[in-house]
């Protein structure tokens, strides 16, 4: 029946569906395009015989080709000339590219932000118009994402630039569990990104080339933004730029974190809340000056658009302005709009436009929200609720469908829900809506008669402290914010299920055996993840992707970790560790680390480990001993300390079978440890590192940390027991190590190389690479591999990268 009354729903699912299967499968766009034909005939048969059962499930099938051949012809719409079709070998050295700004907004992961300026920094998305290549001057089209370290000028909307980047195609961190950086930004139709340095010559050529209307309303916005902080303290003026324009680039980080713990970030994205807000305040205003209803909606309509371009343009702006004209176009049309099927009719719209959208967690926030509270509110009798019990109970019920409908997508996403948020809301939401309604006027006021309204800058004043002492009560509520272990699809799919039989078991019976056979498949699905007895008794290696750095996690058998560094930037700009290391962690359901190991106090292992000790129980700690007057390590003893965790001090001739039956060995540094590195300091601790080797029946598996080529002598001087299946290159695959006596021992199957994508230290260095090819090693390498995974069973060894699939590379024949 619904299906009748709403045609819309199901055809966007099966659209959507399409996506997933396009992205999934990598079909030919043809093969999509001709099943899309077939359906399409078959539909129109099926529908001329009255066949119209048939000819229902046939339209599905049309709509899932359609999904599948738009998200298919996406790669074929670009024009030759784009700038998707340089080769990478043309990114190695600095371009000279000319271009136009295109928006205020710096499309980061994480949220929607204006052309800021943090620590020097101005990011701008620059639409290009020319590249030099060979001297030789080139037009072409296509976005790229720029940085620019300390400019002379930050470039306005519509502003012709010209300069020398450094550019590449987006690779984030590759990583099982990771966020998708490079997806994320093409759905934002970024290409490439690049960067400009500290006293890189950027030039002017021309202003004016951007759309006229877009130009006045970044102008307002900028005029708007500086006017509110010229009368609110800092705090008060970025949270209220960011819930009535959509800057966000300059809030406290306490101030995130409260509503990041209270369930309410949401608040803080303009999204359809404000734009709700906005269009009935703009309905009670036009209604109260008597002006009919259909030009009161075209009216809006056109406010509402203008206000998408006045909040940055952004994607979650454009999104939820949609959806608001989307209904308004039915009052337009006196249409009588069904709710679902105008949410259903939006996302159709986003999805045609861009296809990449569906796989945005901002996407599947705000329709899954949005949809949970429509169903809420179409199955619970709220209506028939006498009216002081109606409106206790309707925001609590509308809380509740928003929690539950969204929890799956936050705990995949963020790894985290927050059960609190179900009661912060419901004071929270209403106190922001009214700060946006008033927070726009003032920020119209102060741009207009800045002198006249210390009143309400008072008043606003109070209400934003207001607002944030309510979101820094409700995080600091005991299990406020719980970390969660990321659902499988299987699971998503059995808890939906479950979730839609439980609300409409009172409708069918059916659906109650339905509802408690999805409940029970759930439950067995979180059991068979959570506990050691369904393991399969494999150790499994992991070396991530963190850049320029080290991170190996080792998986035992009875669901036993071992975490070897943490990779780590040598600033703070990024947090490796709790955006890559803690991610993968969790999303391998980890919740204790047994051992963490330091090979070496340098910050590219050391810096990412910090996380990890705050997001987990750690069972202990292994260290060479080399202490380091960095604040990054004095925490770590500090936090070591505090919360008793045994530290031991380790050296060559250490072993245990603690992690039977895995045998674990120490093999270097030698007490007292040798400094007598001629690359100075640096190398002495490199050459410090902690040697492992763990053994698990046949499969030895060697880790050398960042041992340069003193230790390696040393070792084999000691005569050492070097050899191993696989091996970890030391030190990056820098030229002072991996010297061919030390891989004529080891003697490895298997080599990994953890570096960073075009890093600054060129590692691998050619001739290393060289060394491990003459040997016929299989190399992998995490710059462009991805994260490299080995499983063994004690007597095979299997490989798997990030971006390729596994095979079997090797079967034991050495004793342990």
């Amino acid at each position: 029946m619904d299906g009748v009354r709403r045609p819309l729903v199901p055809l966007i699912l099966a659209f959507l569906l399409g996506i997933v299967a396009a992205r999934l499968l990598q079909l030919p766009t043809l093969v999509w395009f001709l099943a899309g034909l077939v359906a399409a005939g078959l539909t129109l048969l099926s529908a001329a015989y009255h066949r119209l059962r048939v000819a229902g499930i046939l339209l599905l099938l049309l709509f899932f080709s359609l999904g599948a051949g738009r998200l298919g012809v996406e790669s074929h719409l670009l024009p030759p000339h784009h700038i998707d079709h340089l080769p990478e070998e043309v990114l190695e050295q600095p371009l000279l590219i000319e271009g136009v700004v295109a928006s205020p907004n710096d499309p980061l992961a994480g949220g929607d932000r204006e052309i800021e300026s943090e620590a020097g920094r101005v990011r701008v998305l620059l639409d290009l118009r020319t590249i030099w290549l060979a001297g030789r001057e080139i037009e072409v089209t296509g976005r790229v994402r720029l940085t620019l370290l300390h400019p002379e000028f930050v470039p306005a909307y519509g502003e012709r630039i010209r300069g020398q980047f450094k550019l590449r195609q987006p690779r984030g961190y590759g990583n099982p569990g990771g966020f998708d950086y490079p997806l994320y930004l093409r759905s934002q139709g970024v290409t490439l990104e690049g960067w400009a340095g500290k006293g890189d010559t950027i030039e002017r050529r021309g202003t004016g080339e951007g759309n006229p209307l877009l130009t006045w309303a970044y102008t307002l916005r900028n005029r708007m933004i500086r006017a509110v902080n010229g009368l609110l303290p800092p705090d008060q003026a970025s949270l209220l730029v960011a819930l009535t324009l959509g800057a966000r680039s300059d809030i406290p980080r306490q101030t995130t974190e409260a509503f990041q713990a209270s369930g309410t970030y949401h608040i803080l994205a303009i999204s359809g809340l404000n734009v709700s807000i906005l269009a009935g305040a703009l309905f009670f205003l036009l209604k109260a000056v008597r002006v009919p209803l259909r030009p009161s909606a075209l009216l809006s309509m056109g406010l509402i658009t203008f206000y998408a371009a006045l909040a940055g343009g952004s994607v979650s702006v454009v999104r939820a302005a949609v959806m608001a004209d989307v209904y308004l176009l039915g009052l337009v049309l006196d249409r009588e709009a069904d709710s679902f099927n105008t949410l259903a009719l939006s996302a159709l719209g986003l999805l045609l436009w861009q296809p990449l959208f569906l796989f945005d967690v901002g996407f599947q926030l705000t329709f899954v929200a949005t949809g949970a509270i429509l169903v809420a509110v179409d199955r619970v009798p709220l209506i028939s609720l006498p009216p002081p019990w109606r409106w206790a109970v309707t925001p609590v019920v509308l809380s509740v469908a928003a929690f539950f409908g969204t929890a799956p997508i936050l705990a995949s996403t963020f790894y985290r829900i927050s059960p609190v948020g179900i009661l912060a809301n419901l004071p929270i939401v209403p106190l922001s809506g009214l700060l946006t309604g008033a927070g726009m006027l003032f920020a119209v006021l102060a741009t207009v008669i800045p002198r006249s309204i210390g009143w309400f800058a008072t008043l606003i004043g109070l209400l934003i402290d207001l607002l944030v002492n309510l979101a820094g009560w409700f995080a600091r509520v005991p299990f406020a914010s719980v970390t969660i272990f990321p659902p499988s699809v299987p699971m998503v799919v059995c808890y939906y299920l479950a979730l839609g039989a439980w609300i409409a078991v009172a409708w069918r019976r059916w659906l109650r055996w339905m509802a408690c056979v999805a409940t029970l498949a759930l439950a067995i699905l979180v059991s068979a993840r959570m506990f050691p007895i369904f393991q399969n008794g494999q150790v499994r290696m992991t070396v991530l992707d963190v850049g320029q750095g080290d991170g190996i996690v080792l998986e035992l058998p009875g669901k036993r970790t071992i975490l070897i560094d943490g990779g780590g930037l040598f600033d703070d700009r990024f947090d490796i560790g709790e955006q890559v290391v803690v991610p993968f962690l969790l999303s391998r359901w980890i919740g204790r680390v047994d051992l963490m190991v330091l090979t070496h106090p340098h910050a590219d292992h050391l810096n990412g480990l910090q996380a990890v000790l705050r997001r987990f129980p750690v069972g202990q700690v292994w260290d060479s001993g080399q202490r380091a007057a960095m604040p990054a390590y004095l925490w770590l003893e500090e936090t070591l300390r505090y919360r008793r965790i045994p530290h031991k001090i380790l050296h060559d001739g250490y072993r245990t079978s603690e992690f039977a039956p895995v045998q674990i060995a120490v093999l270097h540094p030698a007490n007292p440890m040798p400094h007598d590195s001629p690359r100075g300091h640096f190398s002495d601790v490199n050459s410090n590192s902690l040697v492992l080797t763990v053994r698990y029946g046949k499969a030895t598996l060697l880790l050398p940390g960042d041992i340069e080529q003193e230790a390696e002598g040393l070792l084999l001087e000691q005569g050492a027991d070097l050899q191993a299946q696989v091996l970890k290159v030391p030190h990056h695959g820098g030229r002072t190590s991996s010297s061919e006596p030390f891989l004529a021992r080891v003697q490895p199957k298997i080599a990994i190389v953890s570096a960073g994508y075009r890093n600054r230290f060129r590692h691998p260095h050619q001739e290393t690479l060289d060394r491990y090819r003459a040997t016929a090693i299989d190399l992998y390498r995490t710059d462009r591999d991805g994260a490299v995974t080995v499983t063994s069973d004690g007597n095979t060894v299997e490989v798997a990268t990030f971006r390729q699939p596994g095979r079997q590379l090797w079967q034991g024949s050495r004793q342990p």
